[in-house]
């Protein structure tokens, strides 16, 4: 009897978006007859995107259902209202960071904070949804440690895959000019630490360097600063500003993961970012970059002048972010790894 596809629902929101466009450009690599590809567009209500999502994706399984040898999702917050379907159809669930991750961040992310019933019920229910997949996908280590810690999945069944970068298309270019250009890409500017990071520049860095903002905010230009907004994810725009920029600075306030550090790292630059979520596992502190606390302004200043005044610093440690990223960050490579481990357990 012949394999069936497998179906797989991919949640469309900023990186996860681009997650699923690396993967589809990655299909020849899964096992024949391939992924059915079920794309959740995100619509903004007023309900939670958790129950509006899962609706959606529950929505498109059933009528697809009996087709498929097993279901994929990334990412769980598509999950809640498919329980009884993965019953019925073996499963891998996939995440950034489970509810538990992410209960210290809710205020960053502009969301109240849960009192002690709520929150146990929801860690209730999640546990539910993920004793009913056959295994789990985690971009980090964060990720898989709350797994076993927070919901009790055996370890054994938990796979660490990052979503990788096209490492072809995020290349070093010409960066001869009169000033390092510091690079900070985050659409959600004050969570992702955009206003520490332009304080710190207006007082430490005005005139020794460049900094170019991009991001979807209403941030003005000013003196030594460009903002662009309006570039989209993997465009030549974009991957231009990699290439021709000196270092990659992301001074988060909460993330579970960062699509962008590894882009970063890929186009050979040496990155500075906050230690938070699963980002310890993209930067390799001292030596492709430095990591810091959230919130630091001093030791962001220190970090980013160390770079910004030692040229062979930069270029040493852009190289060795360079290697990293061919090395554990190849979207295409990663592609291979998650359709095998998918493919195993369905």
């Amino acid at each position: 009897m012949s394999a069936k596809p497998i179906g797989y629902l991919m949640e469309q929101t900023l990186g996860n978006t681009t997650h699923y466009l690396n993967l589809r450009r990655a299909e020849a690599m899964a096992e024949a007859p391939g992924p059915l590809w079920l794309p959740i567009e995100y619509k903004h209500s007023r309900v939670p995107w958790t129950l509006t999502g899962s609706r959606l994706a529950r929505k498109a399984l059933v009528d697809v259902l009996p087709r498929l040898d097993g279901i994929f999702m990334h990412t769980t917050t598509l999950a809640l209202a498919c329980v009884d379907l993965f019953m019925k159809k073996s499963t891998v669930l996939s995440t950034d960071g489970t509810p538990a991750n992410k209960r210290h961040m809710r205020t960053a992310y502009g969301m109240n904070d849960q009192g002690r019933l709520v929150e146990g019920t929801k860690r209730a229910i999640f546990k539910r949804v993920y004793g009913t997949a056959v295994g789990l996908v985690g971009w980090s280590n964060w990720a898989k440690q709350s797994f076993v810690d927070d919901y009790g999945y055996r370890e054994e069944h938990v796979a660490v895959i990052p979503p990788g970068v096209d490492v072809e298309q995020f290349l070093p270019g010409d960066r001869d000019h009169a000033l390092p250009r510091i690079l900070f890409v985050g659409g959600d500017f004050e969570r992702k630490g955009g206003a520490l990071l332009l304080d710190v520049f207006r007082r430490r860095l005005r005139g020794r360097a460049e900094l170019i903002l991009v991001t979807r905010d209403a941030v003005q230009p000013q003196p030594g600063v460009t903002v662009h907004h309006g570039i989209r994810a993997n465009s030549p725009e974009l991957r231009e500003l990699y290439a021709t920029s000196d270092l990659f600075v992301l001074p988060t306030l909460a993330d579970c993961f960062s699509l962008v550090l590894m882009e970063a790292l890929a186009a050979g630059m040496p990155v500075v970012a906050s230690r938070v979520g699963g980002i310890p596992d993209i930067v390799l502190d001292g030596k492709t970059g430095h990591l810091l606390n959230a919130g630091d302004g001093d030791a962001l200043g220190d970090a980013i002048e160390a770079l910004v005044t030692d040229t062979n610093r930069r270029h040493r440690m852009g190289e060795q972010g360079r290697a990293d990223a061919l090395r554990r960050f190849d979207a295409c490579e990663n592609a291979r790894r998650l359709f095998e481990f998918v493919r195993s357990r369905c």
